[in-house]
């Protein structure tokens, strides 16, 4: 040490010995002053640099003769030699990395600095060394853990890659990526410049941009199939999972897993297409097929379901002893029970033929062949049948044909006059109306309009009554044929002196109608629509309207099912209107009615692809941070970028459109979600949503309701409204009202919406058993200032919860709108003024999750 003051010394080094070593032993890195030679020499060093290496200053002295180097592994020091010599030579710092030996043989990593400082006579260099070991294993770590990484990723069947989204570019992808569209990492590379988004089938890519955006607008994860081009020209399937992982800046990052699931897509369309076949090859043949599951005693049907008793292709239950009595001919029931009973005893096979009644109320002679099967896990058994309609070759070869070529005749005619005019009512004389037989409506009227002169006009009329089912249910046949033969009249009366009047079937009407001028046709069509009232006022005030569509022949007009055709478009553009309406055919209606069927079609094919977005809107009691309960609000995106709400599907569905699937649908998805929360392990609320009256009144639909909630989600019916609005209950059905008492009876919520419209639903709160009723906001805006009305909305809110029923108002978008229903003494609500509709993940992370 007294070598090594004295050298500093020498040097110039002018700082106090005791306040440099002082100073140097706080550092936590060895500190020296060097001379520079071919190996540093040693002038000063700390406690510290001596304490790396495990030596004393005299044991360093005497191994190593004070040189710097010393330590350092035999295969570093000439590498280091050189880059020294390197940097000297440089003028700058000496910044150095090797290893070394300690005197316990350990090796270290040590990082050497040097700066140089000229002084009198000599150059000197200030130096560090710091123990780096920790770093370099911690390097070396990451290395073998990328590597290994790497090794996995490529051991994927797949891809795997992690891509920014808003610009599709690649962060990182491992081989399989690339191997499945067929490219080499460098070809992508140079061809696509890393852009996942150049590989995507063009007529997928909507689809999939859609996808992404719904996943980063949710913050949720990635999952969807599409198509890709591969080099050589194919088209694959894949299927892409990914999880979101924002980068530093906040942007979309997703790591993704990407399967080729061609294989399995072709497998699917092969399956896709052999169902085809076998559909369009049984309807040829006028066949059903079908199977039977014996222990859950579910009936799968496909096939030509046209003529059978039910269109549906599933059914529950079918073949017990009740059912059984309401489809076979009494004669046969016995019959068919024992081969029934047959399926259960034994696994054979059998055949009969059986009286079956189908869906026009008539018996059709069946021959039904059945083959009992055990299941393939060995557990219970399942019966594979095939239903096929006989036709007697003997005595009926003549009506047979007469048939087929009627069916060919009517396949261009719409809505209700493709389907019905096969009927065999239409070929008999109508005894409830006395009018033409159908088929010789048609024969006149084709020679009335061929032998028609040129300054003649007629027109062509199809006519129907309102809800009739639904009527013909709620007051009973005698009071329904007796309205059908008053309307009859009036068409005859008012519209035809010659008898070319024709009912086809059920409450469905065909007029040949001659005119002189169009005032002349108005005035008919007007006395239609005022002696229509008139029948209604004498048949005790029953209220059951009728719609009219009128075609005005033209001269160049030919067919005369196109001109029929056009008349029920007429007829079809004002359905759904309350009360007695016609309307004329024009170019535009067909073309309104044309978007209309368009639009449908994108409905079903949205409920086909799930494609629905379903959003929650909050329900609140008292303040805002109260949520007790959500609606749910289904909406479509359509082809030209626009959303179609809710409340135009359901004018769709009470015009007719076949939308009656729907609402199941949307509660399908509304049970699933929230089947997932509670899986999840989150609070259910009570979800309402919007029902019409004919959808709850069709065949099994509190069955169908109940099946969904509880015996495919094992959910509860309290937590679920149906929200029915008022006007449904001033002509409620009998099936209407029975499927409400069924719906309470389980356990589920009726409620009353859009309450107060018409002040017609009060009735149906004392006489159904009801849950609720609800207000709309936006009818408030109209008697805020008018305090009769004031009164009468109160006295109902207080009449209601003194009924134990809940009072709700949605469509609250204003203070005032909140302020007034609080007047009347609401308490629960909902609007945009608290909370906008939401997504499910949103809806689910803000108020069910803890």
């Amino acid at each position: 040490m007294e070598n090594n003051t004295k050298s500093t010394t020498d040097s110039g080094f002018e700082m106090h010995k005791e306040q440099f070593a002082r100073l140097a032993g706080m550092s936590e890195c060895g500190m020296m002053i060097a001379k520079m030679q071919a190996e540093p020499e040693i002038m000063y060093a700390n406690d510290g640099f001596y304490k790396m290496f495990q030596y004393t200053p005299e044991e360093f002295r005497k191994c190593f003769e004070n040189r710097v180097m010393g330590p350092a592994l035999p295969e570093e020091k000439q590498r280091m030699k050189a880059l020294m010599a390197r940097q000297v030579s440089m003028g700058g710092s000496i910044h150095l990395e090797f290893r070394a030996k300690r005197k316990d043989d350990s090796i270290i990593w040590i990082s050497f600095r040097a700066k140089r400082e000229a002084k009198p006579g000599s150059m000197i260099y200030y130096c560090s060394c710091l123990d780096i070991s920790g770093s370099k294993r911690h390097l070396q770590d990451v290395y073998n853990a990328k590597r290994e990484l790497d090794l996995i990723a490529n051991s994927i069947p797949g891809g795997v890659i992690k891509v920014r989204l808003n610009d599709f570019k690649i962060m990182y992808a491992n081989d399989g990526f690339f191997r499945l569209a067929g490219y080499s990492r460098s070809e992508y590379s140079m061809q696509f410049h890393n852009d996942t988004s150049e590989l995507v089938y063009p007529e997928d890519m909507d689809m999939v941009s859609r996808v992404i955006r719904q996943a980063i607008e949710n913050r949720g994860p990635l999952a969807m199939e599409y198509r890709i081009m591969a080099k050589s020209g194919e088209i694959r399937w894949s299927y892409i999972n990914g999880t979101r992982i924002d980068d530093d800046n906040g942007q979309p990052v997703y790591l993704c897993v990407i399967v080729d699931i061609t294989a399995r897509k072709q497998a699917e369309a092969e399956l896709a297409d052999n169902n085809h076949r076998s559909n369009v090859i049984t309807k040829m043949l006028r066949e059903t097929i079908w199977t039977y599951d014996l222990d859950a005693h579910v009936l799968h049907r496909d096939g030509d379901l046209g003529g059978t008793y039910s269109p549906e292709t599933i059914l529950e239950g079918q073949f017990t002893d009740e059912n059984i009595r309401a489809i076979i001919h009494p004669d046969d029931v016995e019959k068919f029970i024992q081969m029934r009973n047959s399926w259960d005893a034994d696994a054979g096979m059998h055949q009969d033929i059986f009286r079956v009644i189908n869906g026009n109320g008539a018996y059709q002679r069946m021959q039904i062949s059945t083959s009992t099967e055990k299941k393939k896990d060995g557990e219970g058994s399942v019966v594979y049948g095939l239903t096929r309609l006989l036709l007697d070759n003997e005595q009926n070869a003549v009506k047979a044909e007469q048939v087929k070529n009627s069916e060919l005749e009517i396949t261009q005619l719409a809505g209700k006059l493709k389907k019905i005019a096969a009927s065999a009512r239409a070929k008999t004389e109508d005894t409830i109306t006395g009018l033409l037989p159908y088929a010789s409506f048609l024969r006149k009227a084709e020679k009335i309009l061929e032998s028609r002169r040129e300054d003649s006009h007629y027109a062509l009329i199809c006519a129907d009554i309102n809800e009739f089912q639904s009527f013909s249910h709620h007051y009973g046949f005698y009071v329904s044929n007796r309205i059908l033969k008053a309307f009859s009249d009036v068409l005859l009366n008012h519209l035809t002196k010659d008898g070319m009047c024709a009912r086809v079937d059920g409450d469905y009407f065909v007029v040949l109608f001659q005119y002189g001028t169009h005032k002349e046709l108005v005035n008919a069509m007007s006395a239609v629509v005022r002696h229509q009232q008139a029948v209604e006022a004498e048949e005790d005030n029953i209220d059951f309207g009728s719609t009219v569509g009128v075609y005005l022949i033209q001269q160049e007009d030919q067919e005369l099912l196109e001109m029929l055709e056009k008349a029920d478009l007429a007829r079809r553009s004002i359905k759904g209107l309350r009360g007695n309406h016609y309307a004329i055919y024009t170019e535009d209606m067909e073309e309104q009615l044309s978007r209309e069927d368009e639009v449908v079609g994108e409905i079903r094919r949205a409920m086909d692809e799930h494609s629905v977005e379903i959003s929650y809107l909050p329900r609140i009691r008292g303040d805002k941070d109260h949520v007790i309960g959500c609606k749910a609000i289904p909406r479509i995106l359509m082809k030209d970028g626009q959303y179609f709400e809710y409340t135009q599907i359901m004018h769709l569905m009470e015009r007719g459109a076949q939308l009656e699937e729907f609402s199941f649908y949307l509660l399908q998805e509304v049970a699933d979600n929230i089947g997932a929360w509670k899986a999840k392990g989150n609070q259910v609320i009570p979800v309402s949503l919007e029902m019409t009256a004919s959808q709850l009144s069709t065949r099994h639909a509190v069955e169908r309701i109940h099946n969904i909630v509880v015996e495919q989600n094992k959910l509860e019916p309290v937590d679920f409204i149906f929200e029915i609005p008022e006007r449904f209950f001033a002509d409620a059905t009998t099936a209407f009202e029975v499927a409400i008492r069924n719906l309470t009876n389980l356990g589920y919520q009726v409620v009353i919406s859009r309450f107060g419209a018409d002040h017609t639903a009060v009735n149906s709160m004392r006489r159904l058993p009801v849950t609720g009723i609800k207000f709309h906001g936006e009818y408030f805006s109209e008697h805020m200032i008018n305090e009769k009305d004031t009164v009468i909305f109160r006295k109902t809110v207080e009449m209601a919860k003194e009924m134990g029923l809940t009072v709700t108002c949605g469509g609250i978008h204003t203070r005032l709108q909140e302020e007034y229903a609080k007047k009347i003494g609401c308490d629960v609500f909902e609007g945009v003024i608290y909370y906008g509709a939401m997504k499910n993940v949103v809806f689910e992370k803000c108020f069910l999750s803890e």
